[in-house]
């Protein structure tokens, strides 16, 4: 579900009629994705996976915040076999709007040959509580594509308006071993 609604984004742009809306609502999308990519943020509620080769000896950061919840850490065990670790061999640290897994204790040996460590978590603002400036910066970047869509770059942060540009650099998270926008 957008975090910016179509009957919203319609009445800030005065748009009062149907014919336009499935491009609106492409606009609002794309707005979405934009701006999560350049905040390194999840807008909406979203379930994230990140993967690794062996248990880290340091933490590791889950890019995209806010954090709600870790859901499982799987590992594939000396058989192949996919296992849950148990939660009492790993530790959730919080350092700003980052959160950061630790792994403690006896770990199991991985597969030799597919040796995977598996992290889902659950990112994103819940319904009612995004910041109203992402939104604004969702809806104003939306207006933006549909208003003026050959001055309006979807791929590149120098063609978007200042006050848009601005939202983006405060909201934005710190880049994290090469994730985040090109």
């Amino acid at each position: 579900m957008p975090i910016v609604p179509l009957h919203l984004l319609k009445s800030i742009l005065r748009v009062d009629f149907a014919e336009d809306d499935a491009v609106l609502a492409l606009y609002v999308d794309a707005a979405e994705e934009f701006i999560e990519r350049h905040t390194r943020r999840a807008l909406s509620t979203k379930t994230k996976v990140k993967h690794l080769r062996e248990f880290p000896t340091t933490e590791v950061t889950l890019p995209y915040p806010p954090f709600q919840s870790i859901t499982a850490v799987t590992y594939r065990d000396v058989d192949g076999v996919i296992q849950s670790l148990p939660a009492a061999n790993y530790t959730l640290e919080e350092s700003g709007a980052l959160h950061r897994v630790r792994f403690i204790g006896d770990l199991p040996d991985l597969d030799p040959d597919a040796p995977k460590v598996s992290i889902t978590w659950t990112a994103g603002y819940t319904a009612g509580n995004i910041p109203a400036d992402l939104q604004l910066a969702v809806a104003r970047l939306a207006g933006s594509y549909y208003m003026n869509p050959e001055a309006s770059s979807m791929l590149s942060l120098s063609e978007v308006p200042y006050g848009i540009r601005t939202v983006i650099e405060n909201r934005s998270v710190p880049t994290l071993d090469g994730e985040g926008p090109d």
